[in-house]
């Protein structure tokens, strides 16, 4: 397995993600796709079936997240077959403060076909967050 460049749609998701246009992050999903939280917390979900139930869920999510991204670097992406391996550091500040706050972690396992996500595998663990 070996690092590449984060393939184009991929990119263009996560822009669209900290720009805060939640419905151009969600173009990358195929129809029937399956996104999973392992680390879900109590009373959310672990896992989301359809494009139309994530965008729901990701509507919400500025809202549900406990740090506003300004940046992710150091991002590394592993390519085995059909499925992308993602470690990233995200860049920001808590909500309502202007304290600094950096996650890093293995992001995503995405199993993708012809530039559509069908299986979102998300790793982030909202518990074990780093500030600086």
């Amino acid at each position: 397995m070996t690092t590449i460049a984060a393939p184009e749609w991929f990119t263009t998701a996560v822009e669209s993600l900290l720009a805060g246009n939640v419905d151009g992050f969600v173009q990358m999903y195929d129809d029937e796709a399956v996104h999973e939280f392992h680390y879900a917390s109590e009373g959310r979900p672990e896992r989301l079936e359809g494009k139309t139930a994530i965008a729901e869920y990701m509507e919400n999510l500025p809202a549900r997240v406990r740090f506003d991204p300004d940046s992710f670097d150091d991002m590394q992406v592993r390519e085995a077959g059909d499925e992308l391996i993602v470690e990233v550091t995200g860049h920001g500040t808590r909500p309502g403060s202007d304290a600094p706050f950096n996650m890093h972690y293995v992001w995503w396992f995405i199993t993708h076909k012809n530039g559509r996500v069908t299986r979102f595998r998300d790793y982030l663990n909202p518990l074990q967050p780093r500030s600086s």
